[in-house]
């Protein structure tokens, strides 16, 4: 009788060990970015300050809205001053916990990138997400990254919808009372975060919710427990905001996360957020976009046609030479010709056409296999995240600023599907297999080491030192920017100061507030801009002249993106407050980039 060796045992041990190895060299990555980076990641002045004064004056007992203004939902402020609350204020700790929020991200960007291309795929496009996303610095001012981010709604809002990505593949499978409930309290976590993370979490649900219902609609009480899951976080911070605030305004705050977006003109009439957008030159932004992702499309194609017909050939030294020739010429695009840092001006357009010629095509054409249905599903859902994710820059595509997260999803999902699915598509056999993935890494693999050269080329410049203890980080030294020696020389200044209790820092700068511990006696957080438009500049005038500061500060911050010359010059752009300022105060310290000023 002959005997049959089983050899799925050991392959299975591979692929275990394979995955172990590779988990262990994404940690080793995060590791070494985390060291170069270590302490350099926010801004001394611009909106990290928001991020940190906020959640430590509600763990000192003010309302969010009422006490402290925010811009977005009340779920990431709450959150982070439970963290205060439980071990004392300090950006290390905020640290700490973003560092956990960023491994939950890796982790199911990770598991969702395997199970929709595989685990070479998921491997190397998540290097890419620690490598370009993580914690790197592209621009002059600091926060977009992972351990300081300018919000944490967005950090939070990318976890939890990946989170929710996950869930709804299993609920299109399924849609048992279990998975009804979670996907639509996550759906409703969003709700409490940034209008743009709702946003991609309704696409994405809708999306679930169409290939759910072509495999069959899910039942009414699987519905009803979904709208209860969606409506409890809403719910339960209006319960919260009722123990100081009528029915009406409970409800407002609670909603604020997205009402924002109706109540204010700071996401339609502004010019920054236009300009980020990129709506302030629609058709010249747009001709550049399609032109990129035309670029773009002829190289992949390029990779894959050269692959294929070098398969239609016998002559294994004519395919050999070929993939070498083609891994050159990739690789000399890769290190000379490509501009790297504006690669994001392909991202949405590409992942468009997957979802419409792969992803729409899979799913609703017919319906999957169970053994396939998976996999299509997922990669459905998180490039439908993507495409989402990158609404609020869809003429404006970068992957600098805003991009660490927007774009993220984006410039992840085409690695992948390069990697784990084109192959496949083309019917290429091994060889050709590996010829494709080594042209294409050939000509991505320069990028990603460019990207992180100029990051840490700019993240070793950040040697001068501000705050002390858990908040001590780094800034640029005095020679290449002035904002750190600026808000180092305020805050020991105000650190003399034994009368000045509360403070006001003018046009924005509350990191100064926290870093001496001096609240400001009024809700904004920031004096121009769409905070002083509209009339607005003089309801700030009266909350100043009702509650006035013991200190002030004026900083000379350029505010050329927003129109104007210097802070104060002309009304709605803090002339009023300047004025009033001056009426009640008078100069006790001046510096070339900052006034401190003393009530008279």
């Amino acid at each position: 009788m002959r005997r049959t060796v089983d050899s799925s045992g050991p392959a299975r041990a591979a692929v275990a060990w394979g995955e172990i190895s590779g988990g262990a060299g994404l940690v080793s990555l995060v590791a070494c970015f985390l060291a170069l980076s270590w302490r350099r990641w926010p801004d001394p002045l611009i909106d990290f300050g928001r991020e940190i004064y906020t959640p430590w004056r509600l763990a000192e007992g003010a309302l969010l809205y009422r006490d402290v203004d925010n811009f977005y939902g009340p779920l990431s402020k709450y959150f982070n001053a439970a963290l205060f609350a439980l071990f004392k204020p300090g950006l290390m700790v905020l640290v700490s916990a973003n560092l956990v929020v960023f491994g939950a991200i890796l982790a199911l960007l990770y598991f969702l990138l395997r199970q929709a291309w595989g685990a070479g795929s998921a491997l190397f496009s998540s290097a890419i997400f620690i490598t370009v996303f993580g914690f790197s610095q592209f621009v002059v001012i600091a926060n977009y990254n992972y351990a300081t981010p300018y919000s944490h709604e967005a950090t939070h809002g990318l976890l939890i919808c990946l989170a929710l990505a996950f869930v709804l593949v299993q609920w299109v499978e399924e849609a048992t009372l279990p998975l009804s409930f979670l996907a639509g309290l996550l759906l409703g976590l969003t709700a409490l975060l940034k209008p743009e993370i709702l946003f991609a979490a309704g696409i994405v649900t809708g999306v679930a919710a169409i290939a759910r219902c072509r495999r069959g609609y899910p039942r009414m009480r699987a519905i009803a427990v979904w709208v209860g899951g969606a409506l409890l976080p809403t719910a339960g911070f209006t319960a919260y905001f009722l123990f100081f605030l009528p029915f009406h305004q409970a409800l407002f705050f609670a909603c604020h996360g997205w009402l924002s977006v109706v109540t204010t003109t700071r996401f339609t009439g502004d010019k920054i957020e236009m300009a980020f957008l990129g709506l302030n030159q629609p058709w010249q932004h747009f001709r550049q976009h399609a032109l990129a992702t035309l670029a773009a499309c002829a190289l992949i194609g390029t990779i894959a046609g050269v692959t294929w017909l070098s398969e239609k050939t016998e002559h294994r030294l004519f395919r050999t030479t070929l993939a070498v020739v083609l891994a050159g010429a990739m690789a000399w695009l890769g290190c000379f010709i490509i501009e790297w840092r504006e690669i994001g001006r392909c991202l949405f357009g590409l992942v468009l056409l997957y979802v419409l010629i792969t992803g729409a095509i899979g799913v609703f054409r017919h319906k999957p296999e169970p053994t396939s249905g998976r996999a299509e599903i997922t990669r459905l859902l998180i490039a439908v995240l993507a495409l989402a994710l990158m609404a609020r820059m869809i003429l404006n595509g970068r992957i600098y600023q805003y991009g660490f997260y927007q774009a993220a999803l984006a410039a992840v999902i085409v690695p992948a599907l390069v990697i784990g699915e084109l192959p496949r598509r083309l019917g290429l056999r091994r060889a050709g297999q590996t010829a494709l993935i080594i042209g294409f890494m050939a000509l991505l693999v320069p990028g990603i080491v460019i990207l992180a050269r100029q990051s840490a080329g700019q993240l070793r410049l950040k040697s001068f030192v501000i705050g002390e203890g858990r908040d001590r980080f780094y800034a640029f030294p005095p020679e290449l920017e002035a904002t750190g020696e600026t808000v180092r020389l305020i805050c020991e200044r105000l650190g003399q100061d034994n009368e000045a209790k509360t403070l006001v820092v003018l046009p924005e700068g509350i990191m100064i507030n926290y870093l001496t511990r001096r609240p400001s006696p009024v809700a904004p957080f920031f004096f121009f801009s769409s905070a002083t438009e509209g009339g607005r500049e003089e309801e700030i005038v009266e909350q100043l002249a009702h509650a006035p500061p013991d200190a002030a500060v004026i900083i000379g911050r350029n505010l050329h993106e927003y129109g104007i010359e210097s802070y104060g010059e002309r009304p709605g752009s803090g002339q009023l407050i300047v004025q009033w300022v001056n009426e009640n105060y008078r100069v006790d310290l001046q510096s070339p980039h900052a006034v401190i000023l003393k009530h008279k």
